[in-house]
């Protein structure tokens, strides 16, 4: 999968219903997609807006591992004070706190870095305890470039997996017929995305795993990752 910003809990999932799971870091830089942003919540107007670290300005398709952020980071700041309305609202507001300072005393360049091992710092702090990499870890050779939703049959076909998982946006484009080709089972991650007391008298599901943590928990939190399926094609 792609290394998202704070990403939503069903991100996580598909961690958790894999012992692999790798970070295509070499895509090309999307505007305005979870890439660089993700969704909070504001509880007095009971609706979400965007949290976003400052990025150097990339070059036009630009290549995600090349994309810098700003170096004053400035950013973190704001984050942390948009942040502030969870406070003495949230029950786990300082716990939740914590771990972002820890996150954020990091110092990092690229943007791809930051959301690769802030995810890997949540991941920790969850108990999850699947292995990571990133593709640019690789020096994979293609003689043809992979069409588009094959990357994920042909990467893990060069890993010796024997199943490979996929986000539920997969399913419209990804076809299972290579896989039972090389003989590698196809499944789509199916999150239940459970609701919580967000203080709000209708819940706002699909936020980043900060809303998550903040109202529930990191014990909590690790449970609801796993209220999950994988649909498997055949």
């Amino acid at each position: 999968m792609q290394p998202y910003f704070f990403p939503y809990i069903g991100y996580f999932s598909l961690i958790h219903s894999v012992d692999h799971f790798m970070f295509f870091d070499d895509v090309q830089y999307i505007k305005k997609s979870w890439m660089s942003r993700n969704r909070i919540l504001n509880i007095e107007k009971e609706e979400p807006f965007y949290i976003r670290p400052t990025l150097i300005k990339p070059q036009y398709k630009a290549l995600l591992p090349t994309v810098k952020l700003d170096r004053n980071e400035q950013w973190k700041l704001k984050i942390l004070e948009q942040l502030n309305g969870y406070k003495n609202k949230a029950p786990y507001f300082e716990e939740v706190k914590d771990l972002l300072l820890l996150i954020f005393e990091r110092k990092h360049d690229y943007l791809s870095t930051f959301n690769i091992e802030s995810t890997i710092e949540i991941c920790k702090a969850l108990r999850l305890h699947t292995k990571f990499d990133r593709y640019t870890d690789y020096n994979f050779w293609f003689e043809e470039k992979p069409n588009e939703g094959d990357w994920g049959r042909v990467i893990a076909k060069e890993m010796n997996a024997t199943h490979y998982v996929n986000s539920p946006g997969g399913e419209s484009f990804i076809g299972v017929e290579m896989f039972n080709q090389c003989n590698m089972k196809l499944g789509f991650i199916q999150p239940e995305l459970k609701s919580y007391d967000q203080l709000n008298k209708n819940f706002i599901s699909g936020l980043s795993i900060i809303d998550v943590l903040m109202f529930n928990g990191v014990s909590t939190t690790s449970g609801l990752i796993k209220s999950y399926s994988v649909k498997w094609k055949n």
